[in-house]
């Protein structure tokens, strides 16, 4: 035999038992190699007794040599493949019962060993409120050294990518397709850009067209790459409730955002927070539950902090400008003024704001409630606040 790459081994399995099996373990528990087995040959698969007649004729008909072609071909188009037996493979995936036996991927995997993965996930008709959430929360953990994982659809899958990617930090987006099949068209512009500052990933081969069936399988990669899953509004029956679902199998946390109870897309998450998923509305209360595990890639005060990310029209150069240099409102207290000049055009936590004054939490409460009788300060949900949007430069929506 021609000498082949170990890799192809494993794209010759995938290829035969298809995505989402849980074969590939128990076949190795009998073999020391993925070569050895591929090497017993057809009788030896069939005195295994628990192939399939498809599964058997998918080894036998599929030569390892059609798969270091596709190896090979891959190379030319820009796309690389991972498998188990790599060290570059995420140990958090070879702990889940069916690991990928090939990930196909362009840029850069992230070191998932030492840092935080958080999949964001959640329904494509997805509101303001949810997408503005989801952003929000996405860039914060981005911004304190979490990866954010997701499936790169419309709603909030955008908005978690967009997040992450704002705060200068590391996303990936897991596709339920070949990476260069003319998927979603209007996120193509988003893939590149992970592609550039992130990884595109997908286990379905370069041409593989998207499928109703081939998402639900995907989803357990996203899952799967994660310490925890946060669902960001999604309807009673829905694809982001089979990741949470993968995630609870696979011993993985679940986190929600509370939805409004008469929205059509709020039945699936607090249907989750009733089952046990911990309810949140900010990174801060994801990252509090890791910070034991990862003390050195985690930070709980400072970092980047929670706010929304939406209005792109406000200049560089003013997105973070204090109002300390606008003249306060007539007739404030010391404290209301002092908070009034550390507002910003974007919104900030109310615990930052509060770092920065020195103020108690009862005399920034009462501060906050001066500015807003006032007409000094603008709310938003997660107990955050900036200016007004008349002193804003230019906003234009708010949570």
């Amino acid at each position: 035999m021609t000498q082949v790459d170990l890799r192809a081994y494993w794209v010759w399995l995938q290829h035969a038992l298809g995505p989402g099996s849980s074969k590939p373990n128990r076949i190795l528990s009998g073999y020391p190699s993925l070569r050895a087995f591929y090497e017993a040959g057809r009788e030896a698969w069939l005195l295994e007794g628990y192939f399939t007649q498809k599964e058997i004729h998918g080894m036998s008909s599929w030569p390892v040599q059609r798969a270091q072609a596709l190896l090979d071909y891959c190379g030319k188009i820009g796309q690389k493949i991972l498998t188990p037996e790599e060290d570059l493979y995420p140990s958090l995936l070879r702990q889940i019962p069916n690991p990928p036996c090939a990930l196909y991927y362009k840029g850069e995997i992230p070191d998932f060993d030492s840092r935080l993965s958080i999949a964001i996930v959640g329904t494509r008709k997805a509101t303001q409120t949810g997408r503005s959430a989801a952003r929000s929360i996405a860039f914060e953990l981005a911004g304190r050294g979490a990866v954010v994982v997701s499936g790169g659809a419309l709603g909030i899958d955008t908005a978690a990518h967009q997040g992450a990617l704002q705060a200068d930090g590391k996303t990936v987006c897991v596709l339920g397709c070949g990476l260069d099949t003319d998927y979603l068209m209007a996120n193509a512009s988003l893939r590149d850009v992970i592609a550039a500052k992130g990884v595109l990933v997908s286990e379905y081969p370069p041409g593989t067209p998207a499928s109703a069936s081939s998402f639900p399988i995907r989803n357990r990669i996203i899952s799967g790459l994660a310490s925890g899953t946060l669902v960001v509004e999604a309807a009673a029956k829905s694809g982001s409730l089979i990741t949470a679902d993968f995630a609870l199998d696979q011993g993985r946390d679940v986190f929600a955002v509370p939805a409004d109870i008469f929205s059509p897309v709020s039945q699936g998450v607090n249907s989750l927070i009733k089952c046990g998923a911990k309810p949140v509305s900010r990174a801060e209360e994801i990252l509090e539950e890791y910070s034991g595990r990862f003390p050195e890639k985690i930070v709980l005060d400072g970092g980047k902090t929670n706010v929304m990310i939406e209005d792109t029209d406000i200049p560089p150069e003013n997105r973070a400008e204090p109002a300390a240099a606008r003249p306060a409102p007539e007739g404030l207290s010391g404290d209301a003024c002092a908070l009034y000049g550390c507002l910003t055009a974007f919104p900030r936590h109310l615990s930052e704001l509060g770092a920065q004054t020195g103020l108690n939490p009862a005399r920034l409460l009462a501060a906050v409630t001066e500015l807003e009788l006032a007409g000094a300060v603008q709310s938003y949900s997660g107990r955050r606040y900036s200016l007004p949007r008349s002193a804003g430069a230019g906003r234009k929506t708010k949570m």
